[in-house]
């Protein structure tokens, strides 16, 4: 019997995206003299998602992602004199440097690793995903990376899942699972490419949209157990 197969999105499902995101946005503030205060930092974290929300909508394209969300802060800030492109390439700059897991990743991976297949699949920038990945020292456990700006298309979308399965040897679709944080990209993904969807919901968010998670689990002890029975389950059959 194949072993299961297990896709498992970056940011906030092993990366600790925010940490390190409201950490580049600082750091990016300070170097174009712009106080971080009247919540502007807050604002920026709901702007950016709002932004990737976009770019998972096909609205907008990576490029302009980049541009659009210092656009939008400093037009609503009404910061006039300071250049949003160049402000995106210091931000991306040092969301790079800044690889932290969350607590419990690294343990959660290492037990899973010796069991299962791992395949990491992302709609973060690539070049910043890898360097992140290996200042995490984590990049070692997947057989592959699959980064949605390679393959031309991102998550929820089917068509990044279709090439992600045709680069996994041996696939069996019935036995792969999706774990991800997002509602919108990864479970509505794996709704979409029919396959089992596990939403990774630490921090014990409302179930909203149209997304339709398998599962949902609170931690990585909890996803742990949770593979193990659906591993089982699958054999039986």
């Amino acid at each position: 019997m194949e072993k299961l197969i297990v896709l498992l999105d970056a940011d906030d499902t092993l990366l600790d995206f925010s940490k390190s995101e409201r950490e580049a946005i600082s750091k990016t503030l300070a170097e174009f003299s712009i106080p971080a205060e009247n919540g502007i930092i807050d604002r920026y974290v709901e702007i950016n998602l709002h932004c990737w929300k976009l770019l998972e909508d096909g609205k907008i394209t990576r490029s302009y992602l980049d541009r659009l969300r210092f656009d939008m802060l400093f037009e609503e800030y009404g910061i006039k004199d300071k250049d949003s492109v160049a402000a995106g390439a210091r931000y991306r700059a040092h969301l790079t440097d800044s690889g932290y897991v969350i607590d419990g990743c690294v343990d959660f991976l290492n037990e899973i690793s010796q069991k299962y297949r791992l395949f990491l699949v992302t709609n973060g920038t690539r070049p910043t995903q890898i360097v992140r990945l290996q200042s995490a020292g984590i990049d070692g456990f997947f057989e592959e990376m699959f980064f949605s700006e390679q393959i031309g298309c991102a998550k929820p979308y089917a068509g990044f899942f279709d090439y992600v399965f045709s680069h996994i040897q041996g696939l069996d679709k019935a036995r792969v699972v999706l774990v991800g944080d997002s509602l919108t990209s990864d479970i509505l993904g794996a709704n979409n490419a029919g396959i089992t969807g596990i939403w990774f919901n630490p921090k014990g968010q409302t179930l909203s949209g149209t997304a339709k998670p398998d599962y949902t689990v609170r931690g990585y002890e909890e996803l742990e157990k949770l593979l193990d029975e659906i591993d089982k389950m699958k054999t039986d059959k």
